[in-house]
């Protein structure tokens, strides 16, 4: 019961730290990150065989017949 009471309150005290280094820096770190997943993302699904990459804005599933 103490251990969890203790994780408990430094995931707070993280929380909070995030928080104000947020503040002060701004939103930065937190757009790197995105950038950083979606280049993960990227790498993970050009390694899938199951993906089809179809350009965009070009509507090309719609002029297929139906």
């Amino acid at each position: 019961k103490q251990a969890a009471i203790i994780s408990a309150e430094g995931d707070s005290q993280a929380a909070l730290l995030i928080a104000n280094s947020l503040m002060d820096a701004g939103d930065g770190l937190v757009e790197l990150r995105k950038l950083e997943a979606a280049e993960d993302i990227a790498f993970q699904l050009s390694r899938s065989r199951n993906v089809t990459y179809l350009p965009s804005g070009q509507g090309t599933l719609l002029q297929l017949p139906q």
